[in-house]
């Protein structure tokens, strides 16, 4: 296979040889059926996945949008299911949502068929995975990227984490659904694809630093899919099934990518983490929180300009080597507990366990900077202009100004600070602390 653009060549059963990276490629999603009326075939996905009773989990709002039609279309075809409607509209994915799912779930089923958004999929996931059943998905709304990958997205202990979990087995994504979405929601998923921008750029820059394992065969795909989903993106917010359905299928592209490459870089960097921290510190101090996929996009904006201001940096050894000296761990991490809340413990231990800040490591990772800086700075070339993508999202509607999310500027500031101490991944506010350059980013 010389590469794979699209759902029909990347599901191929039993997976194949990357012959870019020399690896083996494989999915467990089998078959996607997306398109105008395909709630009508879940008989037929059913029996695909060998079941023969199913248990379906959505939120009210969801049953709604296609739990009922769901049921009927099952029950009419003789297919017997039992359903549990979750308590909240609005679902939280944490421990008293999951907890709900497995108390409610009935064992005598043999299937698992989640109706909903990107919550009630990843409590579908985890209660797929820990109750050994295959996983049918029906979205009701093109909002994130989670449709088919692998991993959970949940708050635990006041912390964002990524559990793993069983992947879909099948998706059933009905676009006379998916159009009749909230608009909100289709700009969340199309927020969530142009993310990738970034991911894909910082990916890559890992790649130069750290040896981080890339494949640029799974890189093109997701940008194949993302620059599909941008020229739909005018069509979708008007609800044009058709264009919706694109911005489907970069989706589900990007989570199967996720699976390929067994991490989530292809899909998240930097504007994930900022989106991130803001969600902490709305468990934390019930300040306001959007859509995931909103505050992915909008984080865009300010990783695009600091990205711009940091290619016309010239990289000073000297300068980099004495701020990693003078770095103080300890006062970081109280300003840290203070802005993020409790889930800043998990964070302070990462980075014991971790070791980022230790200035031998520093020292090794700014000399490959050093040597490859011209490497790294046509990566930074690759990414479109926070002008041009800020005249895009204002085109669709898109907030641009933290205003339009209830935010200051200062807050934005204070969510990129502390971005880098979420996750082990290589991302901007690494390689600006690395370079000595301000911790909240040039340029923002």
């Amino acid at each position: 296979m010389s590469g794979f653009t699209d759902l029909q060549t990347l599901l191929v059963q039993g997976g194949f040889d990357c012959p870019a990276c020399h690896t083996f490629h494989a999915v467990s999603l089998s078959r996607v059926r997306l398109g105008r009326g395909t709630l009508g075939e879940l008989p037929a996905a059913m029996r695909e996945l060998g079941g023969t009773k199913g248990f379906l989990l959505a939120d009210p709002n969801t049953w709604a949008a296609a739990g009922e039609k769901a049921a009927s279309v099952l029950a009419s075809a003789g297919i017997p299911t039992a359903r549990h409607i979750l308590s909240s509209s609005r679902p939280a994915p944490d421990e008293r949502t999951m907890g709900e799912a497995v108390f409610r779930f009935d064992p005598s089923c043999d299937w698992i068929g989640g109706i909903g958004g990107g919550v009630v999929n990843d409590v579908c996931k985890l209660l797929a995975k820990t109750s050994g059943r295959p996983y049918l998905y029906i979205p009701t709304a093109p909002s994130m990227d989670g449709y088919a990958s692998a991993s959970s997205s949940m708050e635990m202990g006041g912390l964002k984490v990524s559990l793993p979990s069983a992947a879909a087995s099948s998706i059933v994504a009905d676009t006379d659904v998916l159009a009749a979405a909230p608009r909100e929601m289709i700009l969340a998923g199309i927020g969530d694809m142009t993310a990738k921008y970034v991911s894909l750029a910082e990916w890559e820059i890992s790649h130069i630093i750290n040896d981080e394992y890339y494949c640029p065969e799974i890189a093109r795909m997701v940008r194949i899919s993302l620059e599909r989903v941008v020229r739909a993106a005018d069509a979708a917010v008007s609800g044009d099934p058709d264009a919706v359905a694109a911005v489907t299928e970069g989706l589900i592209l990007s989570g199967l990518a996720m699976e390929c490459a067994h991490l989530s870089r292809p899909a998240s960097g930097m504007e994930h983490y900022i989106s991130h921290i803001r969600d902490m510190r709305s468990l934390a101090f019930g300040t306001r929180a959007d859509l995931h996929g909103i505050q992915c996009g909008f984080a865009v904006l300010p990783v695009l300009r600091a990205y711009e201001a940091l290619r016309a940096v010239t990289p000073d050894r000297e300068r980099a080597l004495a701020h990693a000296r003078s770095f103080d761990w300890a006062a970081h991490a109280a300003v840290m507990r203070d802005a993020v809340g409790p889930g800043a413990e998990a964070m302070i231990r990462l980075e014991e366990k971790e070791g980022k800040y230790d200035p031998a490591r520093h020292a090794v990772r700014l000399e490959r900077i050093l040597a490859r800086w011209d490497d790294l700075t046509a990566v930074m070339r690759s990414l479109p202009s926070a002008v041009s993508m800020t005249a895009f999202y204002r085109r669709i509607g898109f907030p641009t100004e933290p205003e339009g999310l209830g935010m200051t500027a200062d807050e934005v500031r204070l969510l990129i600070r502390f971005a880098a101490d979420i996750r082990d991944k290589y991302v901007l506010t690494r390689l600006l602390w690395d370079l000595g350059e301000p911790a909240d980013g040039v340029g923002i």
